[in-house]
């Protein structure tokens, strides 16, 4: 009798630790396929006004453009990061390292806005507004940076957890 018991808690102990592990590799499933869903499935849209943007004849033009069809993209994605609770200690993980990577982003992006916001006002002189427009490029950079360290992160754990990435461009 003693026998059996041991066997079935060890039993229940393994379908547990497997429901457990499945649980967390759907959480991620789940996180992943939002990410890629209501972030990467936007940056050609914000590439496309971006570039709209930089080939304003006008700064007052390319500020529009920023402020009315640019931003409230960049603004979708940053409240869709911060929107976002994971339960599971390996997704926490991996938000932390996207959350990061796009609050760089969005610093950067804001950073860019202020300074065409200041040139059309004509509050910033050409020196100031090219010194933050480089510490804005530093802040892509950075944000470059995480999002390759967030990229890695997921692959090893698809490879860990055992499911493919599907091919995002």
């Amino acid at each position: 009798m003693d026998r059996n018991i041991k066997l079935f808690i060890c039993f229940a102990v393994l379908l547990l630790l497997a429901a457990c592990a499945s649980a967390e590799s759907e959480e991620l499933a789940d996180y992943h396929n939002g990410y890629v869903e209501n972030v990467n499935s936007k940056l050609t849209k914000i590439d496309t006004l971006n570039e709209k943007s930089l080939s304003s004849a006008s700064f007052e033009e390319a500020y529009t453009v920023q402020k009315n069809e640019l931003f409230p993209i960049v603004n979708e994605i940053k409240d869709y990061m911060d929107s976002q609770e994971p339960e599971s200690k390996v997704v926490k993980e991996y938000h932390s390292l996207r959350a990061d990577q796009v609050d760089a982003w969005y610093d950067a992006f804001q950073m860019k806005y202020d300074v065409l916001e200041k040139m059309v006002n004509q509050s910033i002189s050409e020196e100031e507004a090219n010194e933050i427009i480089m510490e804005a490029d530093e802040k892509y950079i950075e944000a470059g940076e995480k999002a390759q360290k967030a990229d890695q992160k997921m692959e090893d754990l698809a490879e860990e957890y055992n499911f493919e990435l599907e091919d995002e461009g």
